[in-house]
């Protein structure tokens, strides 16, 4: 695993209550089953691209934890936040979260998720290694990082490549709240989430 996904990992280790250890083999077979839902959708031809991302928008919301990686995308801006601004930015960045991530996954067709590995990650994750695969391009592999939560398994952050998806976000925000501090982001995923709404 490379330092940087571990690093990211270790932002996204700050527990907000403890955790027991997630198991390795139940986070393997969550997101075998999640991967297998997502293709289920993505092959279904008798329902449109929007009823197709509709259904992925709730697979996502049933296995991200949004609000894990909502602190972890806002940092030390989390602290400095007063109470509303908080509620609403978790409303709003789930939102955009369940959006963004259903209408990528809405254009893929034809994948394979193969589970690769899975091992504990600290004192209460796991890390499931996996490949997807599609015939005519070169394999993509995928790592999930998965807590064992009061509300069931969910996912803190998915590596494509090597790359954060939540350290991507946490990037795109920061810019934004170095210039114009909270106000300045919300207002961004109030015309994100709301243009998002209109095509779907």
């Amino acid at each position: 695993m490379s330092r940087l996904i571990a690093l990211v990992f270790a932002f996204l280790l700050v527990p907000v209550v403890a955790f027991a250890q997630t198991e390795p083999e139940q986070a393997a077979e969550f997101i075998e089953n999640l991967g297998q839902r997502a293709v289920d959708v993505l092959r279904d031809q008798s329902i449109t691209l929007e009823e197709r991302e509709s259904k992925l928008r709730g697979i996502v919301h049933e296995s991200f934890d949004v609000e894990v990686i909502g602190r972890f995308v806002l940092a030390d801006f989390w602290k400095t936040a007063d109470a509303d601004e908080r509620d609403e930015f978790l409303v709003l960045f789930s939102d955009y979260v369940l959006q963004t991530y259903s209408q990528r996954l809405g254009g893929y067709s034809g994948q394979t998720l193969r589970i690769d590995d899975s091992r504990s990650h600290r004192d209460k994750d796991a890390v499931v290694e996996t490949t997807i695969i599609q015939d005519g391009t070169d394999p993509t592999g995928v790592s999930w990082l998965v807590r064992d939560t009061d509300k069931g398994l969910r996912i803190l952050d998915v590596i494509v490549e090597g790359k954060s998806l939540a350290l991507a976000q946490k990037k795109e925000f920061s810019s934004i709240l170095a210039r114009e501090k909270m106000p300045g982001l919300l207002q961004l995923l109030r015309l994100k989430t709301s243009k998002y709404s209109v095509q779907s």
